[in-house]
C-alpha cells in the first residue's frame, strides 16, 4: 500500500513538475505552423478577373477570399498583418514574394534560422531559404497579444 502511495505521489509530481515551453520553442512552433499554412492558402477565385462578372459579383468574391485567409490565419497572425497580407496580393504568390518560382515546392529548403528578442519586447524569427544557389530569408516579427504570440508583420531580406 506504501509503495503503491508512493508511486501516485512521484508521478503527481512528474506531472505537475514538467517545465513550459520557452518562448523560443512557441516562436519557432508559431513559424512552422505559419509555414505550414502558406504552402496551402487557400486559392483566389478564378472567377475574379472574369469579365462577364459584374463588380458586385466580384467584390463579393474578393471578399469572402478574404474572409477565409482571415479565419484561416488568424492562428498565427494579428488581424492588421493578415490585411497586409492580403493587401500585398501575397496569398496569391507567397513563392513569386520570396522570389521562387510559383511550383516550386519550399518546405524542404527552408529553416528557421534565428529567433532574435528585440528592445521593445517584440521578436523577429528569421526563415532561411536555400535553392539551387539562392538564399531568402524571411523576417517574421512577433508580438505577444491577449491570445498568444502572433506575426505583426513579414519582410523580405
Amino acid at each position: 500500500m506504501k509503495k503503491a502511495f508512493l508511486c501516485l505521489i512521484i508521478t503527481l509530481c512528474l506531472f505537475g513538475c514538467q517545465t513550459k515551453p520557452t518562448t523560443e520553442e512557441i516562436l519557432r512552433t508559431q513559424t512552422e505552423h505559419f509555414l505550414e499554412l502558406t504552402d496551402t492558402l487557400p486559392v483566389m477565385p478564378e472567377d475574379l478577373f472574369d469579365d462577364a462578372k459584374t463588380l458586385e459579383e466580384r467584390t463579393a468574391l474578393a471578399e469572402d477570399w478574404a474572409a477565409q485567409l482571415q479565419d484561416y490565419l488568424s492562428p498565427v497572425m494579428t488581424d492588421k498583418a493578415i490585411e497586409a497580407f492580403v493587401a500585398n496580393r501575397m496569398p496569391e504568390g507567397f513563392n513569386r514574394f520570396l522570389g521562387f518560382e510559383e511550383t516550386m515546392q519550399t518546405q524542404d529548403c527552408r529553416q528557421i534560422s534565428n529567433v532574435e528578442k528585440l528592445s521593445g519586447g517584440d521578436y523577429d524569427v528569421t526563415v532561411t531559404y536555400t535553392a539551387d544557389e539562392q538564399t531568402v530569408k524571411l523576417l517574421l516579427n512577433f508580438k505577444e497579444t491577449a491570445d498568444g504570440w502572433r506575426i505583426t508583420s513579414l519582410r523580405r531580406r
